[in-house]
Parts: structure tokens; sequence; C-alpha cells
């Protein structure tokens, strides 16, 4: 076989030519070891790597042998996947979601699998799919919407699915993809990734339903199912019309707006000399031009169009109605939520799954979003934060600032870090401007206490020793000074409010990487100093090398470190004097066994 690249490519060249062709002889391709290596490399550099699954293998227990045997048993067919490890995550404010954790060999396979079906099905997804895909993210399905509102909108259907992800029949899921599939060795391996059952508790039990969240498979599994809905409602329910062409738009033209414009033509034209003044007098022209324009801002150029348009992202979507009556939005909820019963086995949310009217709020994907009217009655969408999304922020940099235990530059990086993501998030909100102004003094205050408490001085003194001007930005702010003397200042520079309505969106469906490596003792503080104070060389060998440990020698234990609290941890990693050494002679000083 050659190389597993360009086998995806011709996968997916030959996709998007025909739309309608089934392919065969894709286990041969998965079961490659070259392949299984580079889905290794994508699962390895992943956080998620460090969990363990039910076998308790880490990303330390795969080596070359590991993957070679894994390629061996999927040839053979020997290959059977293990249960996955259910844990619970917080989800609103009472709920949990639970999440199915696969062993690592199974996040090879899924890894491997999940890429051989982006590359079948992605190039037919239809536009109006947004979640899970490459290259797309919320903002783009938020635009989309946006777009909707413009065209006249009257009733909005928000929907929800009861439990999508563990609630879609197997059956559904395997007729789906012989659609496009006829391998049933590849599609047998996917149904025994569905079958495979979740150890809960230390004890086992059965799936007959659902695709668990976690796996990598999952998200490409649900939008397989659910891109049948898609093309339901753009073939049957004429859902997202195409654009109309200038003789279309001429027919929808307003008679008064027309007449309008042609009065206006005409006595510019006088105003400027290209036909003659008459009676009126240049001043007066110079009114009426004005009262003509103020009269035309309050007319729409075009009649509203009736058309539908639907947006999905993961297992919410919203259809957006112009020129509907709330009578024929409940007749089409109705007749949504029957299909998606009878054809894909999925219950629509009672209570999340509503009609509302253009100009209530609702909200989508993070955002609160609420209908406008401009003075010549057309309607535009407005975009801003929830409450809630700043109150809950403001929670989690108040309980990091408590911390005085913290070294302060990990303090502010992980402050950076977070706020940096938040703000990018919502800079297409309408009061983005208005709320980063508030949190800019939020953050400063906060951490001028902070460093108060820490270093037992008053907020004057703080302001005398840590308070200048930021070279990059300008401005003045908070900073705290590296081992090698660089300062790096708190977030103070908010991003730019962005119109959602752009062409361009660069923002990027992934979430922030805060640094919590000090909540376990690890200090990138502490790493710094040693590093500025050691030269980046091993102590030991003196070795120079980018990939140096800070070694505790007096580290605590696991259950120690549970029963102490963060706090305590982080206090007694700051007071031990460590050691800088590359990873051989890291292993030496643990004898060989040093598991991370």
């Amino acid at each position: 076989m050659r190389d597993p690249q360009l086998e995806l490519e011709h996968l997916r060249a030959l996709a998007a030519a025909e739309p309608t062709k089934r392919f065969d002889k894709l286990l041969k391709l998965v079961r490659h070891a070259t392949f299984l290596a580079q889905a290794w490399e994508r699962v390895r550099t992943n956080k998620g790597s460090r969990t363990p699954g039910v076998d308790g293998q880490t990303k330390i227990s795969i080596t070359e042998q590991t993957i070679t045997r894994l390629a061996q048993d999927l040839k053979a067919r020997q290959y059977r996947p293990q249960p996955v490890r259910r844990v619970y995550i917080p989800k609103g404010k009472n709920q949990r979601r639970g999440l199915g954790i696969p062993t690592l060999q199974d996040r090879i396979v899924q890894a491997a699998v999940a890429q051989v079906l982006e590359a079948i099905y992605d190039p037919i997804f239809r536009s109006s799919s947004y979640g899970f895909r490459r290259g797309l993210s919320t903002i783009h399905a938020l635009r989309h919407v946006a777009r909707a509102y413009r065209a006249g909108v009257t009733w909005v259907i928000e929907g929800d699915l009861v439990k999508c992800f563990d609630s879609i029949p197997h059956g559904v899921i395997l007729t789906c993809l012989r659609k496009r599939i006829k391998d049933e060795r590849f599609i047998d391996l996917i149904r025994q990734m569905l079958q495979a059952g979740v150890m809960e508790n230390g004890q086992q039990s059965e799936t007959y339903s659902g695709t668990p969240q976690g796996g990598l498979v999952s998200p490409i599994l649900a939008n397989i199912v659910l891109h049948e809905f898609d093309v339901w409602m753009e073939d049957q329910q004429q859902a997202n019309p195409t654009p109309q062409t200038r003789q279309q738009q001429e027919t929808r033209k307003n008679p008064e707006y027309v007449r309008l414009n042609r009065q206006l033509s005409y006595y510019r034209a006088q105003l400027h000399g290209r036909r003659p003044l008459g009676r009126q007098t240049p001043e007066g022209l110079k009114r009426t031009v004005r009262a003509l324009q103020a009269a035309r801002e309050r007319v729409p150029c075009l009649h509203p169009r009736r058309a539908l348009y639907y947006c999905r992202y993961a297992d919410d979507y919203i259809v957006v109605l112009c020129g509907y009556s709330k009578a024929e939005a409940t007749q089409l909820k109705e007749a949504m939520g029957h299909w998606l019963h009878t054809s894909l086995g999925l219950t629509q949310h009672p209570e999340k799954t509503q009609i509302t009217h253009w100009d209530e709020p609702l909200r989508f994907l993070g955002y609160t979003l609420r209908g406008q009217r401009n003075l010549n009655g057309t309607r535009w969408l407005r975009l801003t934060i929830p409450p809630e999304a700043e109150r809950n922020l403001k929670a989690k940099l108040k309980r990091l600032c408590g911390y005085t235990q913290i070294p302060t530059l990990d303090l502010v990086l992980s402050v950076n870090a977070q706020l940096r993501g938040w703000t990018q998030y919502y800079r297409y909100a309408n009061n983005a401007p208005q709320r980063y102004a508030y949190l800019t003094g939020v953050v400063f205050w906060l951490m001028a206490h902070h460093l108060g408490r820490k270093h037992r001085c008053s907020i004057k003194h703080v302001l005398r020793t840590q308070y200048g001007r930021d070279p990059a930005s300008g401005r003045r702010a908070l900073y705290t000074t590296r081992p090698d003397g660089r300062q790096l200042f708190l977030w103070h520079v908010p991003p730019r409010k962005q119109s959602i309505l752009t062409s361009h969106i660069g923002a990027q469906d992934r979430q922030p990487i805060i640094m919590t490596s000090w909540a376990h003792g690890h200090s990138i503080e502490q790493r710094e100093q040693a590093g500025a104070q050691f030269d980046n060389r091993c102590q030991q060998c003196g070795q120079e090398s980018d990939h140096l440990v800070v070694h505790h020698p007096n580290r605590l234990g696991k259950q120690r470190e549970r029963k102490l609290g963060p706090a305590n941890v982080i206090q007694s990693a700051q007071e031990q004097e460590v050691k800088l050494l590359c990873p051989a002679c890291h292993q030496q000083h643990h004898h060989g066994v040093w598991r991370n």
C-alpha cells in the first residue's frame, strides 16, 4: 500500500466526485501499521492520553510493538474492543453528563476509523452542518443564523434532542453507514466498538444503543446519522434556498422605495449641475434631498421573502422561518419530531424545543440571540454575552486569585490564558466592548489584592513596584518579572469587536490551554528559576536539553495530596530544594519506575 495519507486524499476526492459511490476495502487501510502509527500520534498529543481506560494503560505503555501487535490483530480479525470506563462531568447547574473513556488501544483504532469516515462523509455533508467538522466552528453556525435573520425572520424554532449520543439505535447507525460503505468487515469493526459495553463501579453492562460521548469515533457517527435529518430538511422542507438572481430580486422591489430613489437621483442631478435648477434654490434642494433620504431609510427596499433556513451544530439546531405564521411553525415542529422518531429513533426534547418570536431572546451556542428592527422595518440579529457566562468567568478568576500559594508567574499565565480564550469567543457580541472594559477592571483589582495578600503589603506598594507601562500596547498594567528578567503583563488588551457577518472568521473551535500544573506542585515559575540558575543543564550529567525535568526529592504521594488539598501541595512543592535533571537521570532517581 502507498502512503496512507495519499490513500485518504484519494478517498476524499472520490467521495466528492461521486456522492452516491459505495466504498470497499476500507479495513485494509485501517489495519495498516503506518496508518495506526499516525492515528497514535493524534491520540498521543491529546491531553486525554494521560487518562487510562479500564486496562489502566497510559501513553507511557504504548510502544512500537503495541502498534505492530494491534495491526496484526486487526488483520487476523482477533481484535476485540474493551468496555469503556464511565465517568461523569458537570452539566449545567445540577446535572451530570456521562462520558465513556475507551482504552488507549481502542482510541488508536477509533482515531483511524474516524479519519476514514471523515474522508468519505465530509465532502457530502451539507453546508448547514457545523458541529465536529474540520475548519468549521460555532461562530460559523452563528453567522449562518445571523444571515437568516436578515431575510425577514418571523418565528424561530429552537431544536434539541433527548440524549442524542446515548440514544441513537445501533441499527440506524449501521444502516446509514451501508449507504456509503460496502466493506462489511469495516462495518463489523464499528459494530464491535458500539457494543463493547460500559464498565461502571466494577460492573460491566451491555450497550444496545448510542455511541458513548468521549470516544473519538462518536462525533463523526452522530454527524452521519443526523446528516439524514439535514437532507430531509433541505430536500423535503426546502430549507436554505439558493440565493436569488438579480431578476428574481427585481420582482421583490418595493415600489415606494423605487419612487423615492428615483426622486433622489433627480434632485441630486439638479444639485450637481447635471440638470437645470428650475425654480428651486440650492438650499431648498439640499433640504429636499435630506428629507427624501430620511423617508427612504424608513422604507424597505425589498418585500420580505417567504423562506426557511436551517442550521445544526451537533444535536442543537435552529430553524428560522421568514414569512411564516405561528401555526405553520407549530406544524413544522411536529413534523420534524415525527420524522426524527420514525426515521432515526430520536426524540425531540419536549421542553427545550420551543417556538420563539423573532424579537424575543433565545440561547444558542453560548450566546444570547435576539432580533432587532431597523427604521425601515428590516430585521437583524443582535448577539450578547449571557450574564451567567460572565458570572462563571468571574467566579473562576476569583477562585484562582484566592490561592496565595500559587507562584505569581503561574497565576498570571493561567489568568491570561483563561481571559484570552473567553474574550476571543465572545468578541462577536454586540455588547463585547462594554463587558470587556468592565472585566479589565475586575481582573486588575483581583490581581492587585492577591499580590497584596501574598506579599503582605498595601495596594499602594503593589502599584509602586509591579505596575508599569507595557511596551507592546503602550498601556499601563500590572506585571510580574520572570526569572530571566523579562516582564509578563497581566491581560489588559481585549480583542477588538468583530461583526458576525464578516466573510473571514478567525475563531477556532478549541478550549483555551489553562495552566493547572501548579495545582499538583509542578510550577512553571520554579522550572524557569531552575533553568536560569543552572543554564538549562542537567545537574547530574551536565547535558544541555530542552526537555529537562524539575525533580522534587520529597515528593508527596497522590493519596496524601488528596488529603492535604491543593493549597498545601503547592506550598510543599515551593519550599523544596529541587533538582534540574534530564529524562534519563530523572528515571535513575526514581529507580526506573517513574510513570507520568
